[in-house]
């Protein structure tokens, strides 16, 4: 939600509680009754795409390389112990595929790097009985896994929630087009209380003011 969206719904917010202050003044008239009501549905409707624009994944994002960073260190250490296993076993190929840093692995980028830890992790796995003299055993294997599961749900994560916000954004233009259509309507039939507190204060709500403290009153359409 924008500046813009934020501060209009900031003025719908207000003249639904106006309208509401006043309901005994209209409540006897049925056009108004209906379009207050289907003005009250328009607000409530933007409120939790209001909520859902703001959502943030920064915090997501920071765990999530400290987790990459610590996986990256436990699987270079790793491969390079098992690599002088196959050296040792004659096994050069599997030498030449666990000859990593933590560094190659940065420098591999997100994707790249997790699917190379899933690599060394099988490879690894598969060979764990004779991996006793190298110090690697079913709890480093565990404890490896743990960090890629960790890392995979805070990789996950921020994707859903940017899906979601996106999703709120391309709402909101909808919804307002709906706000402002029975505010089209509402604006012609408080002419019926023109003179009155009600009107006054009605007319006020509607001014938009912006986060940069300057107001307007919104363009008739």
């Amino acid at each position: 939600m924008n500046t813009r969206d934020s501060n209009y719904q900031r003025m719908a917010r207000n003249v639904k509680a106006v309208l509401h202050q006043y309901e005994p003044v209209w409540k006897e008239k049925p056009r108004v009754l209906k379009e207050v009501n289907t003005f009250d549905s328009a607000v409530e409707k933007m409120e939790p795409h209001s909520i859902g624009s703001l959502i943030v994944t920064k915090g997501f994002t920071d765990n999530k390389d400290a987790i990459a960073l610590e996986m990256y260190t436990e699987a270079a250490a790793i491969a390079q112990r098992v690599s002088i296993y196959a050296l040792d076993t004659g096994d050069y190929g599997l030498h030449d595929q666990l000859r990593v840093s933590r560094g190659s692995l940065v420098n591999m980028g997100e994707e790249t790097a997790y699917h190379k830890v899933e690599d060394i992790y099988q490879r690894v796995s598969a060979l764990l009985p004779s991996l006793v003299d190298y110090d690697v055993d079913e709890t480093k294997m565990t404890a490896l896994k743990a960090l890629m599961d960790s890392y995979k749900s805070l990789t996950d994560k921020p994707r859903n929630l940017t899906l979601e916000r996106k999703r709120h954004n391309q709402t909101i233009p909808e919804v307002r087009k709906e706000q402002r259509q029975s505010l089209y309507k509402l604006d012609s039939l408080m002419t019926m209380f023109a003179g009155t507190d009600f009107y006054r204060d009605y007319k006020n709500a509607r001014i938009i003011i912006d986060r940069g403290g300057s107001s307007k009153k919104e363009e008739e359409e």
